[in-house]
């Protein structure tokens, strides 16, 4: 192998090693909405939006909310529209988080980089397209990526974090129906 088939080979085998090894962090699931009417559980039509990415996820939300008592007709009148969408991040020290990513690709993953990302997940109910009522529930985490998380990864990782915060705002929601 000649120097330039090294280097390159060198180079794909770092960045391997900083962008798999990532472990998250999680915040509680909030939500700043109040329960207005009662929603009784009975047939309803699921609409899910903003899932084309998560498919997996949107199989659990959807087995969890059966197994609350729901039950699943396309035809029914009553409309529960799970809603997925992504915020972007906000930094509180944004010059800090950049030099901070400049900081891991100069030292080779050493100093690990912080990845904050967002999202909301809404319940939005309609009776006959008529709005009755909607809850939005913030999801976030914090990623931390570099050589030092690999250990943190194996009980941490972003995808089994979002899940379980996926799931609890889905319980969370059941509970105040």
């Amino acid at each position: 192998m000649n120097c330039k088939s090294q280097f390159l080979m060198l180079l794909s085998l770092f960045w391997l090693l900083l962008f798999l090894n990532c472990a998250a962090f999680p915040d509680m699931v909030t939500s700043k909405e109040r329960k207005l009417y009662s929603i009784p559980k009975e047939k309803v039509r699921f609409v899910f939006t903003g899932f084309y990415r998560y498919e997996q996820e949107q199989k659990q939300i959807q087995d969890t909310l059966l197994k609350s008592g729901f039950l699943q007709d396309q035809n029914s009148n009553l409309e529960l529209e799970v809603i997925l969408q992504k915020k972007d991040p906000v930094y509180r020290y944004l010059l800090i988080h950049r030099l901070n990513f400049v900081l891991t690709f100069l030292s080779g993953g050493l100093v690990p980089s912080h990845i904050r990302t967002e999202h909301t997940l809404t319940f939005r109910y309609t009776n006959l397209g008529v709005f009755v009522n909607e809850s939005v529930y913030d999801i976030g985490m914090d990623q931390w990526r570099g050589i030092p998380v690999i250990l943190l990864m194996i009980t941490h990782w972003p995808n089994r974090i979002y899940k379980e915060q996926l799931i609890d705002a889905t319980k969370l929601e059941i509970k105040e129906i």
